[in-house]
């Protein structure tokens, strides 16, 4: 279901957030940079790390910041009546949850139970529909009180499997730019201007920090930045199901997120079955296997940021076909997923085989020697 299309003075403020909260995330990286290194809260290499050398975190600030600079500013300038509030008031705790785990880690139980109280409190305050619109095709009936656990759920789910994957160089601000311009893109499409505006201002505010964290990263978002990024794409998700008219369904989302969402959820089940602590840090999400079978940051991130812009266009496309194509994007989505997995598991198997041939050489030489 397609609204009517932005005016040329929305369009005109769509873009001006967009670039006001790039030129702010660019400028407040910097000072966040000089700031990590003078108290030297850096991020230092060890077992589970992709980097070689310290990185200074707290880029996330500058996200954080930037973003909500653009969105209070370009509110005042909109003509739209804003029912963003939940949000407002929910990503602030949720980010300073980040900070300070930051610069003093926190226990995993802490951290969840704040967390699920946020998005508890989050959910409670939505006007939650009577059904929920899986596709923009297909809607279901269910109770207030399973869709408010789900929603809490997702919230917290989403926050996590983001600071999950938030482990190499411009793989986070990757997507969170790709994310934040197909939902743009949806909300328009649908008349929601206000949700708009804040993907917007979340896509310039992730592409002044990727300035910074390109590969080979100066600069890292740590939580304060993923869990923020996390819950915020979960609770515009959440607003835009919850909209009384031509409300967002849950498949464009979806597909938007689908890189984040899919290398996550495998993981985290591959080390749940496998009897694994799933919150404690590791090295087997496919993108963190990929740089370990010998690729460089540079070599993953073109491939996920393919599967990114795949995930941009099946979002989009679901919304302008009212969903008449969804479960077809679906199934490209688990291709694309299918895909990247062997790819990984082929690059490990040619990997351990030189690494076979490498350790039988030396051996073989030694047998030629003795029988000369």
């Amino acid at each position: 279901m397609v609204g009517c299309r932005p005016n040329r003075v929305t369009s005109t403020l769509l873009a001006l957030t967009a670039a006001a909260s790039f030129l702010g995330s660019l400028y407040v990286c910097v000072f966040a940079r000089d700031f990590a290194l003078r108290r030297a809260l850096l991020d230092r290499p060890n077992e589970r790390s992709l980097h070689t050398t310290p990185v200074p975190r707290l880029g996330g600030v500058a996200i954080v910041l930037a973003c909500y600079a653009a969105f209070l500013l370009a509110l005042r300038e909109s003509t739209q009546p804003q029912a963003l509030g939940p949000w407002l008031w929910a990503a602030l705790p949720v980010a300073a949850l980040g900070l300070l785990d930051d610069l003093r880690p926190l226990p995993a139980a802490l951290r969840l139970l704040i967390q699920i109280g946020v998005a508890g409190a989050f959910c409670a305050t939505l006007a939650l529909p009577s059904e929920l619109a899986i596709t923009p095709a297909l809607s279901v009936s269910l109770p207030a009180l399973v869709i408010a656990i789900g929603g809490a759920v997702f919230l917290v789910a989403l926050l996590n499997i983001y600071n999950f994957m938030d482990g190499m160089d411009g793989l986070a601000a990757t997507q969170a730019v790709g994310a934040g311009l197909a939902f743009a893109t949806c909300s328009v499409a649908c008349g929601h201007d206000d949700l708009a505006l804040l993907s917007l201002a979340l896509l310039g505010a992730s592409g002044g920090f990727y300035v910074h964290n390109a590969p080979p990263a100066k600069l890292f978002m740590g939580d304060v930045g993923s869990t923020f990024l996390g819950f915020s794409f979960a609770a515009m998700t959440l607003l835009g199901v919850a909209r009384p008219t031509h409300p967002l369904a849950l498949s464009p989302a979806l597909f938007a997120l689908a890189p984040f969402l899919l290398d996550g959820s495998f993981t985290l089940l591959r080390r749940a079955l496998r009897g694994e602590k799933i919150w404690q840090a590791h090295r087997t999400h496919l993108y963190q296997r990929a740089v370990a079978s010998g690729l460089t940051h540079h070599d993953v991130l073109v491939r996920y940021a393919a599967w990114t812009a795949f995930g941009l266009v099946t979002a989009v496309a679901d919304v302008h076909t009212a969903g008449r194509f969804t479960w077809l994007l679906a199934v490209g989505h688990a291709a694309c997923f299918i895909a990247v997995w062997r790819w990984v598991c082929a690059r490990e198997r040619a990997r351990e085989a030189s690494a076979q041939r490498a350790a039988e050489t030396p051996s073989s030489q030694t047998l030629r020697l003795e029988h000369h």
